[in-house]
């Protein structure tokens, strides 16, 4: 760990950061939350941290260049996500990496963490890019106009504001109920960063397959039952993930971020996990 520190704040050699949350007695382990996106920032998991009842450390993760963890080029320096993310769970003692959506794929995709890490938990992610296909034919199914248009003036001219309108307006494929008092204002207040979201998009997205699968390491990995965008069958189709020390959990009534629909399944869940560790 680099000896550069600010209030709750902590960046490795390679400039992933780390955010200091809580710390509550009882085991000493470090839980590392790892965000979506990319390009949301770990303020996208900060509405899971506050809620959960866990023992050890709490902290959250932003890769270089990720969300407001900005660099002089962050491009260049998210280009180094996957020795970041080493170096980082490498950096504090018995690890459990908590990654929701593309974070988990970025995990997956990281075979040296399974050397690294205590305990994992996958949130809404998924084994390999077939997803891409899964969602696609979701939205051809359940057509939103004004996200068409959004896409389209993205491709043309990215920016964070529009990043910000397609992720607000793709609310009803992200929540399993939608309605005009659905509070986004977490999604409102995130810091979006288009430029690592487009990078990933392009090297990542469309190759990715997952490089390893927990085989001793205790695993939780969880979905909405009605998200479209990585449903749990994605692993439960998949027998890497069909093992003793995995734990495939799908949240009654809830989509792609589970814990703001189904807090107390979530909650128990996450209970459920490390009670049961080695």
């Amino acid at each position: 760990m680099a000896p550069s520190m600010t209030k709750r704040y902590l960046w490795t050699t390679l400039r992933a950061r780390l955010e200091f949350v809580r710390s509550t007695p009882g085991r000493n382990y470090n839980w590392l939350f790892l965000p979506g996106g990319p390009g949301l920032g770990s303020e996208s998991l900060s509405s899971l941290t506050k809620i959960l009842q866990v023992p050890g450390t709490l902290w959250h993760i932003d890769l270089p260049g990720d969300g407001s963890n900005q660099t002089a080029d962050n491009v260049e320096s998210f280009r180094h996500w996957s020795a970041a993310l080493v170096e980082l769970c490498g950096a504090l003692d018995s690890v459990i990496l908590v990654a929701h959506s593309t974070g988990g794929m970025y995990a997956l995709a990281t075979p040296a963490l399974e050397k690294i890490l205590t305990g994992l938990v996958l949130m809404d992610s998924a084994p390999d890019a077939s997803w891409q296909e899964e969602f696609m034919r979701y939205t051809i199914e359940h057509p939103l106009t004004e996200m068409l248009e959004l896409q389209r003036n993205y491709a043309k001219n990215p920016s964070n504001a529009l990043l910000k309108a397609m992720t607000l307006a793709s609310a009803p494929y992200l929540f399993r109920q939608m309605g005009p008092s659905k509070d986004l204002s977490f999604l409102e207040d995130l810091p979006y960063n288009h430029q690592v979201c487009d990078w990933s998009a392009q090297n990542f997205d469309q190759t990715y397959r997952a490089q390893w699968s927990p085989k001793t390491m205790q695993t939780l990995v969880f979905a909405g039952e009605d998200d479209p965008i990585t449903p749990l069958k994605l692993f439960t189709q998949s027998k890497d993930f069909q093992r003793d020390n995995c734990v495939l959990k799908s949240i009654a009534g809830a989509g792609h971020f589970p814990w703001l629909e189904n807090p107390k399944q979530v909650i128990a869940v996450f209970e459920d996990y490390w009670k049961n560790m080695p």
